[in-house]
């Protein structure tokens, strides 16, 4: 596939290449495809109100291809998305992989690129061609509210190995791997969706901790880094600049101290700690300033064309130079080219000779990352010939950048599946669980208990009351932490097809947990 050199394009082809928008739907909106035609954006990304099928996605895929070489800039679109695996997943037909913590406590380099291989197969084939994954923030906070199992772990060599493997793998695939959130969010305890985090520390530490995983995966060729809007004020020097919109962030550090010569890719423009501090079009204007190559201008029409107005204007008042843009169109187009962007032909067909592979490596990322955290009793397993009572209560999002899709029966279903005969309570108080003798077999689906003093209550009376109990901890293993002294937990670190299938194994004796915990989880020792 052969592109157009950049001094072919006129200043507003070059200026849409830098815009990657989203869109509400499962087929193009008349806004959308204004954006591509009139103001010739080179680029979309997906959500889950986008997925419906994968004959769907396809055929969406396909058809925005053909709008883009037809009746747009003629340049074929990077289409991305976010499927990380685990609790942001966009794609939800039960192939998706567990949470990269999942991975993480597996400590498996080698799966890890299974993983991303897998991934990038099965995108590659319904016209995904660039994954905004993996995560290389160091989660070392227990109060991160948006990273969390989405980080391999708290160890930086750990990130650093995982995630470069990871992009390996869907970088074979043919499809661009994206590392984030540069420098570094996972010692946050405020979500930049709804306001700027500080990440106060010295560079010594920086270097050692947020940057190092960072620094391997630019090593290991990583095709691209997102940024964050987090303030880093020791390499800003002040607290109110977020990382996105700042040179020193964005060229001095990670392109010249670092050497990262791939793309540079903004998180979405319209989170609060951009659209509230200076308003995402001249947000999108400071960013290319600062070094960034394309920008995420994710859900309102009116926003988006502004935004691409706002930098045409940058460049024709000569505040920002031709030549900027003139690199960054350069590098997308190289890495068009590289990975063959708009060559592949996305079918449901295709899709179908990748979900087996998914489903397998799922399972397996599963089986070796869910972790007993804790059997002084020998509680696991249970006894599939004796009934099963679970106790479950209802989820919700944790963060907007999840997906919502979590209840207590979807444990049930995999308790069930596993052989056990399952009596689902679904409970809202603690004063809502059952009063059992003592004598069942008795589980509690914990969900975001840490932050539920209901849930907490529920498995300390049940730990106290029953003898044969176990608390299963989705999602986020910081849970914990906050029933210190249960006998039996298993962390699962999401709540997946693949994670809850090998749960139900686990506890019916079927196989064994092998994870470990690859966070240190406050007052909760062995």
């Amino acid at each position: 596939m052969s592109l157009p050199d950049v001094t072919e394009l006129d200043l507003a082809t070059k200026v849409g290449q830098l815009f990657v928008v989203g869109f509400d739907g499962d087929e193009p909106t008349d806004d959308l495809r204004e954006l591509i035609t009139d103001y010739h954006c080179g680029n979309v990304i997906y959500f889950s109100r986008n997925i419906d099928t994968p004959a769907q996605v396809a055929t969406l895929s396909a058809e925005l291809q053909s709008l883009a070489a037809e009746d747009g800039p003629g340049i074929p679109l990077f289409v991305t998305g976010d499927q990380e695996g685990g609790v942001v997943s966009r794609l939800d037909w039960g192939t998706e992989l567990p949470a990269q913590m999942s991975m993480g406590a597996s400590g498996d380099a080698d799966l890890a690129r299974r993983a991303g291989g897998a991934v990038g197969a099965e995108l590659r084939s319904i016209g995904v061609n660039f994954d905004l994954t993996p995560v290389l923030d160091v989660n070392n906070n227990p109060d991160n509210p948006v990273i969390g199992v989405r980080s391999f772990g708290e160890e930086p060599d750990l990130v650093g190995e995982l995630g470069s493997a990871m992009a390996e793998g869907m970088q074979e695939e043919d499809v661009l791997a994206c590392g984030k959130h540069f420098p570094g969010h996972g010692d946050t305890s405020a979500d930049s969706h709804h306001e700027l985090p500080v990440v106060d520390h010295d560079r010594e530490r920086l270097d050692a901790i947020e940057l190092a995983p960072f620094q391997r995966a630019v090593d290991a060729g990583i095709d691209s880094i997102m940024t964050t809007h987090v303030s880093f004020p020791t390499i800003t020097g002040d607290d109110e600049t977020p990382a996105t919109v700042s040179k020193a962030v964005q060229t001095d550090l990670l392109r010249e101290e670092l050497g990262f010569d791939g793309l540079v890719v903004t998180d979405g423009m319209e989170m609060d700690a951009i659209a509230d501090a200076m308003g995402t079009p001249e947000g999108c204007v400071q960013a290319i300033e600062a070094g960034c190559d394309l920008l995420l201008v994710c859900h309102t029409p009116e926003i988006q064309k502004a935004s691409v107005e706002a930098v045409i204007d940058a460049v024709d008042s000569g505040r920002i130079d031709e030549a900027r843009i003139d690199d960054a169109v350069e590098r997308i187009l190289a890495y068009k080219e590289r990975r063959a962007v708009g060559s592949e032909t996305p079918s449901a067909e295709r899709w179908e000779a990748t979900a087996d592979r998914s489903r397998e490596t799922g399972r397996a990322v599963a089986a070796a990352g869910i972790t007993l955290a804790r059997d002084r009793d020998d509680t696991v397993p249970f006894d599939t010939d004796r009934p099963l009572h679970l106790v479950g209560f209802p989820g919700g999002r944790a963060s907007f950048a999840e997906d919502d899709r979590y209840e207590p029966t979807l444990v049930a279903d995999a308790l069930a599946d596993a052989g056990f005969d399952v009596t689902l309570h679904t409970v809202e108080t603690a004063a809502d669980v059952p009063a059992f003798e003592g004598d069942e077999q008795v589980a509690l689906a914990a969900y975001n208990a840490v932050n539920d003093d209901e849930q907490v209550r529920a498995v300390e009376q049940l730990d106290e009351t029953v003898d044969d109990f176990i608390a299963i901890v989705l999602r986020n293993p910081y849970d914990l932490g906050a029933f210190p002294d249960v006998s039996t937990a298993l962390s699962t670190y999401d709540y997946t097809p693949a994670t809850l299938s090998v749960t139900g194994e686990i506890l019916a004796g079927k196989k064994a947990a092998s994870g470990r915990l690859p966070v240190t989880v406050p007052d909760f020792g062995e």
